[in-house]
């Protein structure tokens, strides 16, 4: 799952991870942090599927910061069975510092991203989730 902003990123991610190989994978994405909020329940329906979100910082009417506030105190079981990424064109040194402030954020991910990154990433979760 992707959450920016960027109509274009989106499209791109989309795309960069549709050829993932043995590609099984469902790709959602949302244009901004409410839009992941209303549509969650359908997003976790299947607790048994390995969920990878990736969140851009800066969005309107809810940054990546807010949503990770959110999540940690009211979806912690989501948290805790999920990996989680900040993905941002932010390299400002207090952003990704900032991640420490969240536990269970995996990572953060410099824009423009890797092909090989993200299947890095989905392979090392996909792994672990089948072991």
């Amino acid at each position: 799952m992707l959450v920016d902003d960027n109509a274009i990123f989106r499209l791109i991610f989309s795309n960069m991870l549709s050829g993932y190989p043995d590609n099984t994978l469902e790709i959602l994405t949302f244009d901004n942090a409410l839009a992941f909020l209303e549509d969650f329940p359908l997003c976790n329906s299947e607790p048994s599927t390995t969920n990878i979100l990736f969140v851009d910082i800066n969005m309107p009417f809810m940054t990546g910061w807010e949503l990770m506030d959110k999540l940690e105190t009211d979806m912690s079981d989501f948290t805790q069975s999920s990996a989680i990424y900040i993905i941002s064109s932010s390299s400002s040194k207090s952003d990704s510092e900032q991640v420490k402030n969240y536990p269970f954020i995996k990572g953060y991910i410099l824009k423009p991203v890797n092909k090989q990154v993200l299947f890095d990433i989905i392979k090392k979760h996909i792994a672990v989730d089948t072991l």
